[in-house]
Formats: C-alpha cells, structure tokens, sequence
C-alpha cells in the first residue's frame, strides 16, 4: 500500500530534530520526522492494548505459563 505524501512547512527546533536523528539512526530530517511520527502512533496503540488488557484482568495478568 502507497502512502500519501504531502509537502509541508513547519517552524520545528532544529536541535530537537538533530537529537532526534541521532536516537533514531535517520539520516535525514524528513525521515526523523516520520519515523517520530509513526513511534508516537506504536506507542499510543501498545498503551491503549495494554490498558484493554489490564481492564479485562482487573489490573492483574494471567500467565497460564506460570501455572505448570
């Protein structure tokens, strides 16, 4: 599947963006900013499994695993 891509201008910190860079391995500004991007999404996705997954055991995880 293409992702849609579209030209954009901010006013970003450039020492954010360079630190980012750094962290994340990316060699250039765009792919910093997509790349923090799609982990802001992951991270929203695994917090929001995580408190279904908690509600569903009243704050307790079963691991069958643990039983044998």
């Amino acid at each position: 599947m293409r992702k849609a891509v579209k030209r954009k201008n901010y006013y970003l910190d450039e020492a954010a963006i360079k630190r980012a860079q750094r962290v994340l391995g990316t060699k250039t500004e765009t792919k910093t900013i997509q790349k923090a991007l799609e982990l802001v999404v992951d991270e929203a996705a695994l917090s929001q499994a995580l408190k279904r997954l908690l509600d569903q055991g009243k704050g307790h995880i079963h691991d069958p695993a643990s039983e044998r």
